[in-house]
């Protein structure tokens, strides 16, 4: 790989890398502005049936950092696998 190649293949991981942080945060904002409600437990959406078995519910935005940061990763997740 020339050095060339190479600059302009990190160039693209770190434009690639920015806008994949933007689209993060706006992400993370629409879920903080919903009113869809996740169990406290397991983070599964209140409508599914998967529930852990839990009644306890609550906005994305009164979840823990953790539990909204794995609710986010398999939005990006799916996201990722739609547009390939």
């Amino acid at each position: 790989m020339s050095q060339d190649a190479f600059y302009y293949q990190v160039q693209m991981e770190e434009e690639y890398m920015s806008k994949m942080k933007d689209f993060v945060e706006e992400l993370r904002t629409e879920f903080v502005l919903s009113t869809q409600e996740y169990c406290c437990y397991c983070g599964n959406e209140k409508e599914q049936e998967q529930c852990c078995g839990e009644n306890h519910f609550v906005t994305f935005a009164d979840l823990f950092e953790d539990v909204q940061n794995v609710i986010l990763d398999a939005e990006i997740k799916q996201y990722e696998r739609a547009t390939k």
